[in-house]
């Protein structure tokens, strides 16, 4: 069953990202090497607080999950979590997302 979800939500995924409509941006890893993706209809960027992004629009956030690990709290990166939503406020700078609509969380083990 686990298979199956991750399957479709790859496959929903893939289909939007194809969408024309949809915009796109990666945003650079604070520490570490892995990136997050950001997909909606409409992406824009605070003025005030430029690590603030709003999308609105079938939304898609692929983030790395990385946690404190050991004596010197060293950020270990493994895996991602997949969020869809109909409308997302992303926070690069500490990478929490506040999430409305029909809102799905996904972990995904590796990169696809």
């Amino acid at each position: 069953m686990k298979v199956l979800l991750c399957t479709l939500t790859l496959s929903f995924c893939t289909a939007l990202a194809q969408d024309p409509n949809l915009k796109h941006v990666t945003v650079p890893a604070i520490e570490g090497n892995k990136s997050a993706t950001l997909t909606a209809l409409s992406i824009e960027r605070e003025v005030d607080n430029p690590a603030l992004y709003h999308l609105k629009g079938s939304v898609v956030i692929k983030a790395p999950v990385c946690l404190p690990v050991g004596r010197n709290r060293a950020l270990v990166c493994d895996g991602y979590r997949l969020l869809t939503a109909d409308e997302a406020d992303f926070h690069s700078d500490t990478g929490e997302v506040d999430a409305r609509g029909s809102v799905h969380l996904t972990p995904l083990l590796h990169e696809k």
